[in-house]
């Protein structure tokens, strides 16, 4: 009996060992915007905090969603995000209004200096969507940014940015091809946004 219970935690022992747990894919969206900037304007002489944004709780993590059809949504098993949706927005757009020169100072809502004005950026779409049958897939994103002064808590300006994009792969990296692509298209339309606000 005692060697017949040394061969079965052999076999279960062996069993784990040998077990092998896939992979998981991370993936990045990176900017590839060059920023058009602004000579001359009236917030020059101003200094812009862009807030965190505000979404869902699913884009602060890492786990990367989809949906099929209008009500279903999932987690991809094996691709995660290397840095969360929520993070990766927030500091493309800082970055990208810093480098138009419209302010004279862009920096994060937690940084100790005085700001004129704040940004705030609400991400109220950024998803893979398929259809029922899984044939047909499209990326789409959709921002909404608010500038507030910060004295009088007065809105200055406001417009919500949509984008969408077909996607040729039906999987995760083509997904993140598509999000990429239409974050693109976004960070052009935010460029031009800026720059006409501060005329």
């Amino acid at each position: 009996m005692k060697y017949l219970f040394v061969i079965l935690f052999g076999i279960l022992l062996n069993g784990c060992v040998t077990t092998v747990v896939p992979a998981k894919s991370e993936y990045r969206i990176s900017s590839g915007v060059v920023a058009l900037q602004s000579k001359s304007n009236t917030c020059k002489e101003k200094s812009l905090k862009v807030a965190q944004a505000f979404s869902s709780s699913t884009l602060m993590s890492n786990h990367m969603m989809y949906a099929i059809g209008t009500s279903k949504q999932y987690a991809y098993a094996e691709s995660l995000w290397a840095e969360n949706p929520n993070a990766v927005i927030t500091s493309s757009i800082l970055e990208l209004i810093r480098d138009t020169n419209v302010f004279n100072s862009v920096q994060v809502s937690k940084s100790r200096s005085r700001s004129d004005f704040i940004l705030e950026i609400n991400i109220e779409d950024f998803m893979q969507y398929f259809d029922e049958a899984s044939l047909h897939s499209h990326a789409s994103i959709s921002l909404t940014l608010t500038l507030i002064d910060i004295k009088s808590n007065r809105v200055m300006a406001t417009k919500t940015f949509d984008a969408k994009v077909d996607v040729e792969d039906l999987n995760a990296q083509g997904g993140v091809q598509g999000l990429k692509e239409a974050f693109n298209i976004i960070l052009k339309d935010v460029n031009t946004w800026i720059i006409g606000v501060c005329k």
